[in-house]
């Protein structure tokens, strides 16, 4: 009897055995299946997420709960709408080694300035629960800061995007295509050529007193309490950031350095009117769809080329 049970283990352990090293081949299989660099042009973003290991039996377990948290949490927060675009499970190291399940989901908040934020959750002893990066959830909310800032700044920003989607586009760059900007994960206002990304410095409850109540007001009567808000919060002008993105294909890189260096000439006058820091990037069209840079933003799988905006007065006899 005791050798019959002895048989048995050795059997069950041989199969589970097996059973792993085929579900570690399927997962290998299946991540050498993700293109190491995609096009901006025409890529559908099917392998954003990639990055992280998935747990598919959690997604399928938790994923209409967590979508259902993410939509309450934007109509408290910001009083808007979501449309999510994409869901998808994640496996963290949490303390002491232990593997957290948690669900990523992004979308865009329907404002008038369109935004895009996400959210991470997490499995907990009292269910799925918001993870978020930071205390007062600042780095959630920003994306709502970043329109509201955007909107404000309407003006001058449309004004340095028309411009700079001029220059570049009659020297054959190009703009990301829609469908795979709104499915990275970036927390903030983005347009064609442009995203804005502000500061993490509001938290959540200085958010909804302060910044909710008035994101809905129109022209001169928004410019003007916006204006108090960042005089009462002044690092979120200072931390603002602007970036105009651009892309290429077949072009030298040496070529490239040089116009982006005399880009700055003709679009000083309109760049120099943004506050905060703002940045024009040149980048080969040819990205990493399982890579994020720190701001959420896809990876360029080589360094893009960086120049300053609205700084040529001060640059042009460098």
């Amino acid at each position: 009897m005791k050798r019959i049970v002895t048989i048995i283990l050795c059997l069950v352990l041989l199969l589970s055995g097996c059973g792993t090293t085929k579900s570690d081949q399927n997962k290998s299989e299946q991540k050498n299946k993700v293109p190491e660099t995609v096009s901006v042009k025409d890529y559908d973003g099917r392998n954003i997420g990639e990055h992280k290991k998935r747990n598919e039996e959690f997604l399928k377990k938790h994923k209409a709960e967590a979508e259902k948290m993410y939509k309450a949490y934007a109509k408290d927060v910001f009083g808007k709408d979501v449309k999510v675009t994409r869901t998808y499970s994640t496996t963290e190291s949490g303390p002491e080694l232990q593997s957290v399940e948690g669900i990523t989901v992004i979308g865009t908040v329907e404002y008038e300035v369109p935004f895009q934020f996400y959210l991470n959750f997490e499995d907990s002893d009292e269910g799925l629960v918001i993870s978020a990066k930071t205390e007062n959830q600042g780095n959630e909310i920003r994306g709502g800061v970043s329109a509201m800032l955007f909107k404000r700044y309407k003006p001058e920003l449309e004004a340095a995007r028309g411009k700079f989607k001029e220059e570049v586009e009659s020297n054959g760059y190009y703009a990301m295509n829609k469908k795979l900007e709104k499915q990275q994960e970036y927390s903030g206002a983005t347009d064609e050529y442009i995203n804005l990304l502000a500061g993490s410095t509001i938290g959540i409850d200085d958010f909804k007193n302060n910044f909710k109540p008035i994101m809905d007001l129109q022209g001169e009567e928004f410019n003007q309490k916006m204006d108090k808000l960042i005089k009462k919060y002044p690092s979120i002008q200072k931390q603002m950031s602007t970036d105009f993105i651009a892309y290429y294909k077949d072009k030298k890189r040496k070529g490239v350095n040089n116009y982006g260096w005399n880009l700055q000439g003709p679009t000083n006058k309109t760049m120099k009117n943004i506050p905060g820091e703002v940045r024009m990037h040149l980048i080969k069209d040819s990205v990493s769809p399982v890579e994020f840079d720190e701001n959420g933003r896809l990876k360029s799988t080589i360094s893009d080329n960086t120049i300053a905006g609205g700084l040529w007065d001060e640059r042009k006899d460098q």
